[in-house]
């Protein structure tokens, strides 16, 4: 009888990469998190723990990523129905990648006279043909 391997976190796996690529100690990022050990900062990069979603702003400065992306990864995975409701008041959370991307978009590309949602849908699909 074979068992599967645990399934791996993604926002744990996530955090393991950006620790492994930064130049820093786990004791240092641990310092910065107010932690008293380097072991809690292993213990996330495993998944065994979850890191507390009030340390993600902190965690994602220290790292130098992107805290809108780590938050709404963690969220999504560790508290679904939360992340389900904040989205559904504030909409979906924005990365600073996405946006600067629609900062791009919107210097380019005219959809000033979308009135309707036909014409929406038309202008989605042209922009989608010329992103493939």
């Amino acid at each position: 009888m074979t068992t599967a391997a645990p399934k791996t976190s993604k926002t744990a796996e996530y955090i393991r990469k950006q620790i492994d690529k930064s130049s820093l100690k786990q004791k240092q990022i641990s310092e910065a998190l107010g932690f008293k050990t380097p072991n809690l900062i292993t213990m996330i990069k495993q998944g065994s723990i979850k890191i507390p979603l009030y340390l993600i702003p902190k965690l994602a400065e220290v790292l130098k990523v992107d805290p809108a992306k780590l938050l709404s990864m963690a969220l999504k995975e560790y508290n679904p129905d939360t992340y389900a409701a904040v989205k559904s008041v504030f909409g979906y959370p924005i990365t600073e990648v996405e946006a600067k991307i629609l900062e791009k978009v919107q210097e380019v590309a005219s959809y000033s006279d979308i009135e309707t949602s036909e014409e929406l849908q038309s202008y989605l699909d042209k922009l989608d043909s010329k992103l493939k």
